[in-house]
């Protein structure tokens, strides 16, 4: 048999009391004890449920819920909620009376009365102060309810009686807390603070003996009587609650329910007024005896906490220097076995997981840190890089490496991201220690994870910059080749320019000037039609120079503008060449140019028509320009012999040049097939 206790987290005496008394009556029943802490997981009544590992994840019988501890924001009203996590499973409540679930309940009422109505008819108390938990928390509010009726009854013998009341969070720290901002506010202390539970008594205890006001001083009483409560000088009153009997009557109750036996909807156990110094009371004989028994005690278990927080302050200063897991695994090793912790298993979750993502947490992905069993450190579960949370879970009942019948459950978390999972035994003096180590490892984890991440993050950096590095050196390589190539095309633009003056216009000239020579010498003088020849060629000459000057610089683009100019190119190049050019312009009128964009898309066209004309053979082109949105297209396309497709495009200085002038106005360059044949060229410009 297998039994489950839910609880907030084991350290502080009131929650480990009652383990200490489920503990026991597993041991004494022979039933396997699981006990899983909730510390740090933030829930709220619609996903109670979904905060837990299912049944399938520890296959158990029977659950307890401390709900004294575990519920503060708001009342489990029925048992659909827990169904949806334990369907068929028999749960039992400790603390909060639950619809249709048995619960066990540690009547209280009668003590508060009673510790009430000692502070005012036999110390005469007048002014008191209430310090209580959460508002939520349904037994302080009970504690405050029965401690305002009470003194409310009294107050009709007593005017001067007062009271106030705060609410803090059960702490030492707020009980301290409360008294400064107490005594800052009224100048004076109250005849008795009266405090719903003994960590914050403890607290108030303290600060009479950390104020530098060391005169300042007032009657205490607590709630609960954890063990500290008696070693306190004064020793604390309190009301005592069998918290260890009634960890051991929810046992019995859930031993029972399993075995179909019947139990009681409600079972009560009922509290006592336990009185000490703090209230006022001098010391008896008896009190002065039992602390005399207890001494040695108190000297053995103050030297084992010495001992321990020595070693917890070790661990802590050598977590802050860990950031592999290997050096986390060594540290625990080292530790735990001088704790003589023998089972500790810490894993933590391959992904992120946050607290709203814990619904599937038997199937989530784990990671196994750090595991010891049976007191030795166990190497071969860190070659599982990733595995389900529950097949971690059978693989560890499977090698039976639990020797006790109990395990303690904890996920560690920052904030509400869920790092991992620390499963532990431990004794009873060493729980409190041992929850402080798993918060030192969530933070060692989460360093070591941010360490990682910034060792790949650099790694990732570096190898940018490598391939960045190398993709500027080809770029500059690139550049320097296409330069050369510029440089290569302006020089052979240069000595076509210069052979078609010699070639042509020279040869013209030359021609002009002996024709003129000839008719000088004509004895008869030259008739009309000889003149006319003359003007002809002269004019033709004049039409050659013009074309050539407007080849090497297009100067109507800026009177013009583009279209005019390209409609001039391209009719030119008709009569030029006898290849019929077509023409269209489809561009809005929003749609403006700049003279850099002009020019090079000018030059585009002009020498996709030279290499038209030089290499297609061609008879028909068309030169389209237009805009989809806002990017313009231009289309040169001809129906040539085209270019082989299975063969890598050859780049000449035409096509490099069309490339460097399309990239010098940040627009796409593309050749390719024309359907049904010759080739098409497309220029993209984004504006």
């Amino acid at each position: 048999m297998r039994i489950g206790l839910v609880l907030n987290v084991l350290n502080e005496e009131y929650q480990i009391s009652v383990y200490t008394g489920v503990k026991k009556e597993c041991d004494k029943l022979g039933i396997e004890l699981v006990c899983f802490q909730l510390e740090g997981i933030q829930f709220s009544k619609e996903s109670f449920a979904s905060k837990f590992p299912s049944n399938a994840f520890f296959d158990i019988d029977g659950i307890i819920l401390v709900t004294s501890s575990l519920v503060d924001g708001y009342k489990l009203e029925n048992k659909e909620v827990l169904q949806k996590l334990w369907p068929g499973i028999q749960t039992v409540s400790m603390g909060q009376e639950i619809e249709n679930i048995p619960s066990v309940q540690i009547q209280t009422d009668t003590s508060m009365k009673l510790l009430i109505e000692h502070l005012v008819r036999v110390h005469h108390y007048e002014n008191f102060l209430f310090l209580g938990g959460y508002q939520t928390h349904k037994d302080s509010e009970e504690r405050k309810y029965i401690f305002k009726k009470t003194l409310q009854v009294y107050k009709n013998w007593i005017p001067d009686i007062t009271y106030e009341i705060k609410n803090g969070d059960f702490s030492e720290v707020y009980g301290t807390q409360a008294m400064e901002d107490y005594y800052e506010e009224h100048n004076k202390l109250p005849d008795v603070v009266v405090c719903a539970n003994d960590n914050m008594a403890i607290g108030v205890l303290k600060f009479f003996k950390i104020d530098r006001r060391t005169s300042l001083q007032c009657a205490v009483t607590g709630f609960d009587d954890i063990p500290q409560s008696k070693f306190m000088v004064p020793a604390l009153t309190t009301v005592r609650q069998p918290l260890t009997e009634a960890g051991s009557l929810s046992v019995d109750i859930c031993e029972k329910m399993i075995k179909n036996e019947p139990v009681d909807s409600v079972s009560f156990i009922e509290s006592s007024v336990v009185i000490r110094d703090s209230c006022g009371c001098t010391t008896n004989n008896n009190i002065v005896n039992e602390a005399a028994k207890h001494v040695e005690e108190i000297q053995s278990k103050y030297l084992q906490s010495e001992q321990l927080l020595r070693i917890l302050s070790y661990i802590g200063q050598a977590l802050i220097f860990c950031q592999t897991e290997t050096q986390l695994r060594q540290i625990l090793d080292n530790y735990l076995k001088q704790l003589e912790v023998d089972n500790f298993y810490f894993y933590s979750f391959v992904d992120e997981i946050f607290d709203d993502q814990m619904e599937d947490v038997n199937n989530l992905p784990v990671h196994p840190v750090y595991v010891r069993a049976n007191g030795e450190f166990q190497e071969d579960y860190y070659d599982i890089k990733s595995i389900p949370l529950n097949h971690f879970m059978k693989i560890m009942e499977e090698r039976n490496q639990f020797t006790r019948n109990n395990k303690i459950v904890k996920f560690t978390n920052i904030g509400n991201k869920l790092l991992g999972c620390v499963i532990y035994e431990g004794d009873k003096g060493r729980l409190p220690f041992l929850c402080s180590i798993c918060i030192s490892i969530s933070q060692a984890l989460l360093r070591i994870r941010n360490f990682e991440q910034e060792q790949q993050r650099a790694e990732f950096l570096e190898k940018e910059v490598t391939k960045r590095t190398r993709e500027l050196v080809e770029a500059n390589n690139e550049r320097m080749k296409v330069e050369a190539e510029v440089l290569k095309i302006s020089e052979i633009e240069r000595q076509r320019f210069s052979l078609d003056l010699h070639d042509d216009i020279c040869q013209r000239l030359a021609g002009i000037s002996m024709l003129c020579r000839s008719y000088s010498r004509m004895e008869d003088g030259i008739d009309n039609s000889q003149m006319v020849e003359l003007a002809e060629l002269i004019n033709d000459t004049l039409q050659r120079t013009r074309q050539y000057a407007h080849n090497s610089y297009p100067v109507e683009l800026e009177s013009l503008g583009l279209n005019h100019s390209i409609s001039n190119l391209c009719n030119s190049f008709y009569i030029q060449n006898e290849i019929k050019c077509d023409y269209q312009w489809n561009v809005e009128d929003k749609i403006v140019f700049s003279n850099i964009q002009k020019l090079n898309i000018f030059r585009i066209i002009q020498e996709a028509l030279h290499n038209v004309q030089k290499h297609a053979n061609a008879t028909e082109i068309v030169v389209s320009i237009h805009n989809e949105n806002n990017r313009v297209i231009i289309n040169v396309c001809d129906n040539g012999k085209g270019f082989n497709t299975s063969k890598q495009i050859k780049k000449g200085l035409g096509v490099t040049s069309m490339e460097y002038r399309a990239n010098q106005i940040g627009a796409m360059f593309f050749i390719e097939p024309n359907t049904p044949k010759g080739t098409k060229i497309t220029v993209m410009i984004d504006m």
